[in-house]
């Protein structure tokens, strides 16, 4: 069949990754706050020749290492300083992740269910989301699922379980890198992965003692092999940086931001221990509506001992994959949905494995539910509950969406018949599998899976993102107008530091704004818009506002500086424009 050839799914796969990430890409202004800070912390790089140390808006920047950084830069010289060229970087590498994704699969199930897994991958909400992103998200994605992707093709079928020493020095410079991107994480979390792994496949060796086979399952991954390389990746940088700020980002980037996270939530990101099955049922979402399913297809296949020499480790190293991620994170203080974004891959496996098998008839566990129907119609009745949950969700996305942007972003209330898609697919796919086509159905599916996305990425997203941030408020100053001193009220938002390309001072009070206006001539001043009535009384002679948004999905913003007294009065004395 064609989904045997791989340069055929590769084509498959980079056509639906690319129409994911790519639409809209470089249209939609950067979304406050890492996006831009990733960016305007990239720039300041550029700008002062200093690949090492990590700074924003003139301070030491210590929440993120500089993979991120470097990556940007090359977009950055490739196409601009501009949204394009601070993602570029990001979609590229979230691309890679997708193909990554489609080699797993097949390894470890097969062709039809690689390129299944590959489409998942590339299709869900967030890959959409994630994979645009000026964020260290896609290169710690991409370099944890290379390390999973080279460790599955190290024990797919070979009957010696320990892995050989050129796949540890690939799984060590994947996860040097991935230290790059985000930290001890990058290493971590994949080793305790791969762990696991191996103890559930040297259980069903012969071992003589436990004690012997802890042994095994440590030398089978050649631990000192991957530290070594990894390091050797990873410390340079560390070393340098540590010298260059006297250990303070050292010091702050593990004691604060990686045991401070994980020990407790920090910038008010909590979540119960539901907080990430919700997540992933949104960002995997249209895939999603079979999530109950596939663990359930799961446990069936190891409790009836159902599962083939590659079933066994394709479930095996994506349930253990997916639980290390999840797990660690649902005990983590600070939660974020980004956090278990690494975890998409070896999902994504393990949902197309549940496909794959439902169209071929192999799957059993429904008819275990549904007691008095025959195990082919328990199995079509579950997959039409998702096609229900997939319509559902069109209807009330259809009836939502204009409510809500009514009040955040009004004039877009027509977003709303994005909600008449999956309605669409959702009748489509029942009808065809109705009609036996039930391979159908799932191209249905994924067609619009590809839509879905590419509409959120190319048409929502940069319809909404224009509603906040300042770049829409810059966009009406002119060049010469934006020179000068930029300081705010509060700390100043990334989005201003990124496209003013200046540092923004924040200033603590009223009285330390109008004092800026008065010793500099050139001042510029940001106000949010429940600032205004106080400040505006005070401002000196010749300052007013030079231009105003309106709040919507953000507070309203306001722009102070010089104007010209001959066609533009003073607005001391006025009252606020809106």
């Amino acid at each position: 069949m064609i989904f045997r050839s791989p340069f055929i799914a590769i084509l498959i796969i980079i056509i639906s990754a690319v129409t994911t990430l790519l639409p809209g890409l470089g249209t939609a202004p950067l979304w406050d706050e890492d996006e831009p800070k990733n960016a305007a912390c990239t720039l300041a790089m550029l700008d002062s020749g200093d690949w090492i140390v990590p700074t924003y808006n003139g301070s030491l920047r210590v929440e993120k290492p500089p993979l991120v950084n470097w990556v940007q830069i090359v977009g950055i010289s490739l196409f601009g300083r501009n949204e394009f060229g601070v993602r570029i970087g990001s979609a590229c590498l979230t691309i890679g992740t997708c193909l990554l994704t489609w080699w797993i699969g097949r390894l470890l199930a097969g062709p039809f269910a690689g390129l299944l897994s590959g489409l998942v991958m590339s299709t869900c909400i967030w890959t959409a989301v994630g994979g645009r992103a000026a964020t260290p998200d896609a290169s710690l994605v991409f370099c944890t699922t290379m390390a999973g992707a080279i460790y599955v093709h190290a024990i797919q079928r070979s009957s010696v379980l320990q892995i050989t020493r050129m796949h540890a020095i690939g799984i060590g410079l994947a996860c040097g890198f991935a230290i790059l991107a985000k930290g001890p994480v990058g290493i971590v979390l994949p080793m305790m992965a791969f762990a696991l792994t191996a103890g559930v496949l040297h259980s069903k060796s012969i071992f003589t003692s436990y004690k012997f086979w802890i042994c095994s399952v440590a030398t089978s991954l050649r631990p000192l092999t991957i530290l070594a390389v990894a390091t050797a990746v990873a410390l340079p940088w560390y070393v340098l940086v540590g010298l260059r700020t006297n250990g303070e980002w050292i010091r702050d980037f593990l004691l604060v931001h990686n045991a401070g996270r994980f020990m407790a939530p920090m910038e008010g990101h909590s979540g119960s221990f539901l907080y990430y099955p919700m997540i992933l049922a949104i960002g995997l979402f249209p895939w999603s509506i079979i999530l109950l399913a596939v663990p359930a297809h799961a446990v069936f296949l190891w409790r009836t001992n159902r599962l083939t020499s590659s079933h066994f480790r394709a479930v095996t190293f994506s349930g253990s994959w997916a639980l290390t991620w999840i797990g660690t994170f649902a005990i983590a203080g600070t939660k974020l949905p980004g956090y278990i974004w690494p975890a998409y891959p070896a999902i994504s496996v393990i949902t197309a494995l549940y496909i794959a098998d439902w169209l071929r008839g192999r799957t059993g566990w429904e008819k275990l539910i549904f007691r008095s129907m025959t195990s082919e119609k328990a199995a079509d009745l579950v997959m039409n509950i998702g096609w229900l949950a997939l319509a559902a969700v069109g209807i009330c996305l259809t009836t939502s969406i204009p409510l809500v942007l009514q009040k955040i972003a009004p004039g877009n209330e027509w977003l709303g018949l994005l909600g008449l898609l999956p309605i669409i697919a959702a009748a489509a796919a029942f009808l065809l599998q109705r009609r036996g086509h039930a391979g159908l159905a799932i191209g249905a599916l994924t067609t619009f899976s590809i839509l879905f996305v590419a509409t959120l990425g190319g048409l929502v997203s940069v319809r909404l993102a224009r509603h906040q941030g300042t770049s829409t408020l810059l966009a009406t100053l002119s060049p010469s107008a934006r020179e000068g001193n930029w300081a705010s009220i509060k700390t100043p938002r990334p989005s201003l530091v990124f496209y003013t390309q200046k540092n923004v001072d924040k200033l603590e009070s009223i009285s330390a704004s109008i004092e800026h206006l008065r010793t500099n001539p050139s001042a510029k001043l940001v106000v949010e818009a429940d600032e205004l009535p106080a400040i505006l009384p005070h401002i000196p002679a010749g300052f007013g506002i030079l231009c105003e948004k309106p709040g919507s999905i953000d507070m309203g913003l306001a722009i102070i500086g010089r104007i010209d007294t001959e066609n533009t009065h003073s607005l001391a004395q006025s009252p606020p424009s809106y």
